[in-house]
């Protein structure tokens, strides 16, 4: 994909109908620039000109309602405004564009004055001439009289002004449209009153873009009185096609029932001919995927039908007005297809609306989420822009994806070599807790239609695919279809352990971490985006867990199970400092452990041992050990795929079962410092407060300083050596309470951690 720009004098928006027009036509595009012209909005009104469909406004605003210029940027690119007037004439925003930085420039020129607008306006570009510039917008006057303008009577007033052509020729700029369409007359303005028509509009671009431009048209006149005008700049390199099925194709109850039948009969043909259930199920995708293909190409091509026939008519009306000025066919006809454009706009605006306002009532007592779920969504869209690798920076795009595939490729490899009689001797000596004989029934019984059903219905439409592009929605329309094959697949694998190639894959995508030096690829959170039927997969097994461990996992954990709040050892630590705080000749001390990253660095072999001696059966150990013993992903920076790197350690991301895996894994840590008798809690009451959890984030508590903490870094240290957990010692905090400054000093210098009052 290339840089999408699109330049348009809209003549005013401040009616509201107009400006869902604006709206509905421009968000089709799919553009990356808007700049619009004209748009009569005073300063104290700007909040009117908000509309994140296109993008983030930056925009130059006089403090009466006229004039008026605003950019919409795409919400994953980074921009800044580096230039702007007070009068609404002129706007300058620095983007970044997938590492590669342009000044876009949106201009209003004035009627008058002109010479002294430009020279004002070359004053504020010179400091930006030695880079890409995109500068646009309604320029008040042509650059040639003969070419761009045609008027009865030929008066010569209309040109730019020398200082205008001094001004690009200064910073290199050049007439793009021109360039590209050097014997053409076409216009982008039509003045009633003059009987005239002229190409006021214009995109001067650096000469340096000029070899990567894909496509530059003057668009038909709708809406406005002025033509829009359109731009694509090619992409330094090719963008990375994936496929994701559209989920308003399932809304049409004939495509669904044709992709049905067609399913039906690929697997009454392919089921039980000696193929490998697993097999034959991923070759289902690639056939059902091309039908939904064709489908969508046939339902994108009738829906673009109407619209662009209506749309070429009004280019060949307005082709006979530039010849015959005086046509009034031409222009009543321009008149009719204009409204009835008009009345598609408005068909689509209508629907749009009722859309949003079901959403907000869906969500009308969930405000909270709605925002967290429009902020994640700006979020995940943001773009890596520049990397730093030790002191030195990089914004080169493949050197940034170079950095993040060396990294996760570090993390992901078990680089430590396992010993897996180290890890057995490890589990036998700390005793880990056998499951009752009917939870370990429960766990390994087939599986049931129920569940499958019951985990589909659970599953949230929206949500990104995994590498296979099949949405939720694909498989609540298909499920009566795909009940049969994918039990089959399912009950194989906790026979056999043959898990579909498919659901090894995954993509990794990155969201910045809040606050964080966003220079550094550790300051991004990877999330896995996992095949759908993968999770369907692995969120039965996680139901039938889920409650194996309510029961065996200890209270003091209170990560990931129902029933269970992070409030509840919270308030514990308050009623502990509480406490403290009036026995204040008891000494105490919490340890908050940080461990580097904790999903990501669980090894294997540890976690599928502790199933072992936990006595989970032999099923349900098959299927969680097929999913553990051969991974891959492909990373996904800036939209573009990274080749394939292999998964060896760490809890799998995004998947249902990974949180219950981790906890069941943290738990041999917890109950060897619980059951270590020279670690001594701190006693309130009858109450002991040794440790407490939430998933990762872990508190140990003593009331025996000196003692206890070269105990507990014992625990961590060995417990870190078998099972990959890794004390983070910089961000691991100790709190004390009622110890004095020599004490808290030997503390800290015992542990090499930070010591800290309370």
């Amino acid at each position: 994909m290339g840089l999408k720009i699109w330049s348009w004098n809209i003549n005013g928006m401040n009616e509201e109908k107009k400006r869902n027009k604006i709206e509905q036509y421009l968000k089709k595009k799919n553009l990356d620039v808007i700049c619009l012209q004209e748009t009569h909005i005073a300063r104290r009104h700007r909040k009117i000109l908000i509309n994140k469909r296109l993008g983030n406004e930056f925009e130059s605003l006089d403090k009466e309602k006229k004039r008026g210029v605003v950019l919409y940027i795409k919400n994953k690119i980074e921009a800044k405004t580096i230039f702007k007037d007070e009068e609404g004439r002129i706007i300058g925003v620095r983007i970044n564009w997938q590492g590669e930085n342009l000044v876009v420039i949106g201009v209003y020129a004035p009627n008058d004055s002109k010479s002294e607008f430009f020279n004002k306006l070359e004053e504020k570009i010179c400091e930006y001439a030695d880079q890409k510039i995109v500068l646009m917008g309604d320029l008040n006057g042509v650059v040639s009289l003969e070419a761009d303008r045609c008027r009865e009577g030929g008066s010569k007033n209309g040109r730019l002004p020398k200082s205008f052509f001094s001004m690009v020729d200064n910073s290199n700029l050049i007439d793009i449209w021109r360039l590209k369409h050097p014997l053409d007359k076409q216009f982008t303005f039509h003045s009633e009153p003059n009987q005239s028509m002229s190409r006021i509009d214009q995109i001067w671009i650096s000469t340096e873009l000029c070899p990567r431009i894909k496509l530059i048209e003057i668009r038909s006149r709708i809406i406005s009185d002025h033509n829009p005008i359109e731009l694509e700049i090619k992409s330094l390199e090719p963008r990375s096609f994936r496929w994701r099925l559209k989920d308003y194709l399932l809304e049409d109850q004939k495509i669904v029932e044709r992709a049905q039948e067609r399913l039906k009969q690929y697997f009454t043909e392919n089921s039980g001919k000696g193929t490998k259930a697993n097999v034959v199920w991923d070759a289902s995708k690639a056939v059902i995927r091309g039908y939904f293909i064709q489908q969508n190409a046939i339902k994108n091509k009738n829906r673009e039908k109407g619209r662009e026939e209506i749309l070429k008519q009004i280019m060949a009306n307005e082709q006979k007005l530039a010849q015959k000025p005086n046509c009034q066919e031409a222009k009543e006809r321009i008149k009719i297809l204009q409204a009835q454009f008009a009345t598609i706009i408005n068909r689509e605006v209508e629907w749009n609306i009722k859309k949003l306002r079901q959403k907000n009532f869906k969500f009308a007592n969930k405000s909270g989420k709605w925002l967290a779920w429009q902020i994640k969504k700006r979020k995940e869209r943001s773009t890596i822009n520049k990397i730093k690798v030790g002191e030195e920076e990089r914004t080169d795009p493949k050197e940034i994806r170079r950095e993040f595939y060396n990294y996760y490729r570090r993390l992901y490899s078990n680089r430590e070599r396992t010993n897996s009689r180290r890890i057995e001797r490890f589990l036998r000596d700390k005793g880990v807790q056998k499951i009752p004989t009917e939870e370990k029934q429960r766990l390994n019984t087939p599986i049931g239609k129920d569940e499958i059903e019951d985990v589909i219905k659970e599953l949230k439409r929206g949500k990104a695919p995994g590498p296979d592009g099949f949405t939720a929605g694909y498989y609540k329309e298909m499920k009566n279809v795909l009940m049969r094959p994918m039990k089959e697949i399912m009950d194989n694998i906790l026979r056999k352990g043959e898990l579909p190639e498919t659901w090894k894959e995954a993509y990794i995508t990155f969201i910045p971490k809040q606050d964080a030096d966003l220079t550094q690829v550790k300051n991004y959170r990877p999330i896995s985006l996992l095949n759908i039927d993968y999770k369907i997969f692995a969120g039965i097994l996680a139901r039938r867990l889920r409650r194996l461990l309510s029961e065996t996992i200890h209270r003091d954990q209170a990560g990931f199970l129902p029933g269970r709040q992070m409030r509840d050892n919270t308030r514990n630590i308050i009623n502990m400092l509480e406490y403290l705080s009036v026995k204040i000749n008891k000494q105490a001390i919490m340890m908050f452990v940080d461990a580097e990253k904790a999903f990501d660095n669980v090894i294997w072999d540890f976690m599928l041992k502790n199933l072992e001696h936990m006595e989970v059966g032999k099923d349900f150990f098959n299927g969680v050990k097929a999913i553990y013993t051969d991974q891959k992903a492909k990373l996904i920076i800036n939209n573009i795929v990274t080749e394939e790197i292999k998964i060896k350690k760490g809890t799998r991301q995004g998947c249902p079962l990974s949180p219950l895996l981790f906890i069941m894994t943290l738990e041999v840590l917890l109950n060897s410092i619980r059951q270590n008798q020279k670690i001594k809690g701190v006693l309130v009451g009858q109450n002991a407060y040794k440790i407490r959890a939430y998933a990762d984030d872990v508190v140990i508590m003593t009331e025996e300083p000196i003692t206890a903490t070269g105990e507990i870094l014992k625990e961590l240290e060995e417990f870190g050596e078998v099972a990959g957990f890794k004390l983070n010692k910089s961000k691991t905090k100790i709190i004390s309470k009622n110890l004095d400054q020599k004490l808290m000093e030997i503390i800290q210098q015992q542990t090499q951690i930070e010591v800290v009052k309370k």
